[in-house]
């Protein structure tokens, strides 16, 4: 009786050994990959804060570094900064910073009139200039002209050095620190806290350039009102905001205001 059903249980026994290969076998198919289990550690949760989820921006932006905000310490800390809110274009962000006059010479000396052709090499679509060197007005005239059948270009000008209508007529907005310093000594303690929270200005700059509509120019309302109103917001709580008001003719041009470290918010201006 044995003998009769020994055929059939020996090849039972050969289905189930094929079904149900050995570890060893698994381990020796070709290209298979073993996955250890590795327990996170503190330094590994560390690593993860320092990366960053941007949002998706709609536009690609330029930061240019003029002469009082162009040194090494300085260009390192903004970089710090923008890598945090929107990253670097090397990095894989949307912000592309440049310094002046370094990354604008032709021979031995910087040329602000490369700036357009820089915007569109780049294929910029925003821009923020902090201490405007002489002429960067010229340029911007160029850069408008070029984009005025385009999509809305949005321009700031941080502190200018430039020619001051030059700069209002060819951004969208103008800011600049006021002083309220009775002494030498009190001015240099407050232009070194100033400079001090430059890099979080150009960083708040660029999270509201991020935010704007790409689109026409109505989409950035041009009243005093509405401007004063984008500008703190863009500044924030640790700025005062106050509308610029020219010495001589006591004009007040609807895009440039002033800021003053450490005070409460004005009310905002009549129309």
């Amino acid at each position: 009786m044995v003998k009769k059903y020994f055929p059939v249980v020996c090849f039972v026994c050969f289905l189930l050994v094929g079904c149900f290969p050995s570890n060893s076998s698994k381990r020796n198919v070709e290209n298979a990959l073993l996955i250890q289990p590795v327990l996170v550690t503190d330094l590994d949760m560390t690593a993860l804060q320092d990366v960053h989820n941007f949002p998706e921006s709609m536009r690609r932006i330029g930061v240019l570094l003029g002469y009082g905000y162009n040194d090494e310490n300085f260009l390192s800390s903004v970089k710090e900064e923008l890598r945090k809110v929107a990253g670097l274009v090397e990095e894989g962000g949307i912000v592309k910073i440049f310094v002046f006059p370094n990354d604008f010479k032709r021979g031995s000396s910087g040329r602000i009139s490369l700036l357009p052709s820089i915007i569109e090499e780049l294929n910029l679509e925003g821009l923020i200039i902090v201490g405007a060197p002489e002429g960067t007005h010229n340029s911007l005239e160029k850069i408008n002209t070029n984009s005025e059948d385009g999509p809305f270009f949005p321009i700031f000008s941080l502190f200018p050095q430039d020619d001051i209508l030059g700069m209002e007529a060819n951004c969208d907005l103008v800011i600049e620190f006021i002083s309220s310093a009775e002494d030498e000594a009190m001015l240099k303690e407050e232009i070194e806290l100033n400079l001090q929270g430059v890099p979080e200005l150009i960083g708040n700059a660029v999270k509201y350039m991020v935010s704007i509509p790409t689109g026409t120019e109505t989409d950035f309302e041009k009243s005093i009102k509405s401007l004063f109103e984008h500008t703190r917001l863009l500044v924030g709580e640790n700025w005062i905001v106050s509308q610029y008001v020219d010495p001589e003719t006591g004009i007040r041009p609807r895009n440039h205001f002033l800021i003053e470290n450490n005070q409460q918010n004005l009310e905002l201006p009549d129309e």
